[in-house]
């Protein structure tokens, strides 16, 4: 999945429920339990930026099981999945025997604004390698030539100590963050447990790929399955335990930022970086075959690495994925397409 765009959230109406009790939190999910003043269930639940509230019908009903969802809605930008009791209440409507109650989460100031006064930017990117994540860094940064590309060196408690001005083929840290509007590394503003503190005239850009600090493969799939139903070797990029000379790491990308919504410098700049990170990955024709026949299915364009590409059609039993769309079904491989 390759993904990038904007988000800004839109706030349903209230939903004027008063309750005699609430409580909960968590993150991903953010979950809630109360119970109306005439004895139903309430639950809660906040994850990849959707919000559900479901009350039960009858007394003693189970409100996600047996009761009605109420509110369904997406609010926060992909893969959020943290709010507070009392930003849940204040955005939604709903009071606590007749008020908001008071903040009590020591983490909600790090939560996502979902008032709808922010936007979000995200450009969400499946299956990188090393080298193309770093030349995507290559061309956000020329896309910002006055900015500050930054590495945060932490405590042995990992908590943010200062930060360290580096370039994208040194990057060697889960995150790093590009800051435009500052010139010097004093004028960003950063603390232990928050890290970079956001400041209205900075553009400020995390990135993050966790490879660039464990750089070997790490996922295991059904890929060992496959191979023992069919018979067959077969190597796909960012499995572990393959041959060292041949082992591909891979990781997901992830840029984001967030400013005011009224704010259309940012965005426009935002914008043009994402078109630029879209040219790295261009539209690639793969063809899925099935493994244990040989014989082609389809043909498909998808947006993919061309590291992966140049990995794929340099060595024999290589491929970009190796499926299976349905219990049981066949196995399918998934290759750039021949010329």
């Amino acid at each position: 999945m390759q993904m990038i765009g904007f988000h800004t959230p839109e706030l349903p109406a209230p939903l004027g429920l008063d309750l005699p009790k609430l409580h909960g939190g968590g993150s991903c999910p953010s979950q809630f339990y109360g119970e109306t003043h005439d004895g139903l269930d309430v639950y809660v639940r906040y994850r990849g930026g959707s919000l559900r509230v479901h009350v039960g019908n009858e007394p003693g009903d189970d409100a996600l099981r047996d009761g009605n969802c109420i509110l369904e809605a997406d609010i926060g930008p992909s893969f959020d999945g943290s709010m507070s009791l009392t930003q849940f209440c204040a955005n939604f409507g709903v009071t606590v025997n007749g008020i908001i109650p008071e903040e009590t989460d020591p983490d909600a100031h790090r939560y996502a604004n979902l008032t709808g006064q922010t936007t979000f930017w995200k450009a969400h990117l499946n299956t990188i390698t090393i080298e193309t994540a770093r030349k995507i860094v290559a061309k956000a940064w020329s896309a910002f030539p006055n900015a500050l590309l930054v590495k945060p060196l932490t405590n042995d408690k990992f908590k943010l100590e200062r930060l360290k001005l580096t370039t994208p083929e040194r990057i060697d840290t889960l995150h790093v963050w590009l800051i435009d509007g500052a010139s010097l590394l004093t004028e960003i503003d950063i603390n232990p447990e928050d890290g970079i503190l956001p400041k209205s005239n900075q553009l400020q850009v995390s990135i993050a790929f966790s490879s660039w600090q464990y750089p070997a493969p790490k996922y295991t799939s059904q890929l060992r399955q496959a191979e023992e139903e069919l018979g067959q070797t077969l190597f796909v990029p960012g499995e572990r335990n393959m041959p060292i000379e041949i082992a591909l790491a891979t990781d997901a990308l992830s840029l984001s930022a967030s400013f005011p919504k009224e704010d259309q410098f940012k965005r426009d700049a935002l914008a043009s970086l994402g078109d630029a990170i879209s040219k790295q990955l261009p539209a690639t024709q793969l063809e899925r075959i099935d493994l244990a026949t040989g014989k082609h299915i389809d043909y498909i364009d998808r947006p993919i690495d061309p590291a992966i590409v140049n990995w794929c059609n340099s060595g024999a039993d290589r491929w970009t994925a190796v499926i299976r769309e349905q219990r049981n079904g066949p196995w399918i491989g998934v290759r750039p397409a021949s010329q």
